[in-house]
């Protein structure tokens, strides 16, 4: 009898022993895991439809030539340009050309797994940085006879 009762008291024990340390392993991985599920990255779609971009530089060869006339007749006032790109695939940019506000809409789509912007009226741009507050094209321009890339910039609007 005392050999039962000695067993018994002995197996308990040692039955919830390995029941808590069994329950430990099994919820332990569970309680580590975030509730939370994380977000996931946005599209380059996401980014830039997420709200308007304004013009705020142009770059040639790390110089900001944006207030140059000669820029401002090539491209166009890039400070006074506000662009604003939806899901759809259509595009509306306002800017200031000769002292009067322009309006242009259009279209524009990815190309190239997502590393060039096409719009319909300007072709091909290359995304250099693409984030959730800055957007930086890269375009070639050719002016007599010679030809340089300029790095195009936007930021977020506020």
């Amino acid at each position: 009898m005392r050999y039962i009762g000695y067993t018994i008291i002995v197996y308990i024990p040692m039955k919830r022993y390995i029941i808590r340390y069994l329950l430990l392993f099994l919820v332990l991985p569970l309680s580590l895991a975030s509730c939370d599920k994380d977000d996931p990255e946005p599209t380059k779609t996401d980014l830039v439809v997420a709200h308007e971009w304004q013009g705020d530089r142009v770059l040639v060869n790390g110089f900001d030539v944006s207030d140059r006339p000669e820029i401002k007749d090539m491209l166009l006032d890039i400070k006074s340009t506000s662009l604003t790109l939806r899901r759809d695939g259509t595009y509306t940019a306002v800017y200031q050309q000769a002292g009067t506000s322009q309006t242009t809409t259009g279209t524009w789509e990815f190309k190239e797994n997502e590393t060039i912007i096409y719009f319909d009226l300007l072709g091909d741009l290359q995304i250099d940085n693409l984030t959730t507050t800055n957007m930086d094209l890269i375009t070639t321009v050719n002016r007599n006879n010679t030809s340089f890339d300029a790095k195009v910039q936007f930021v977020k609007k506020n």
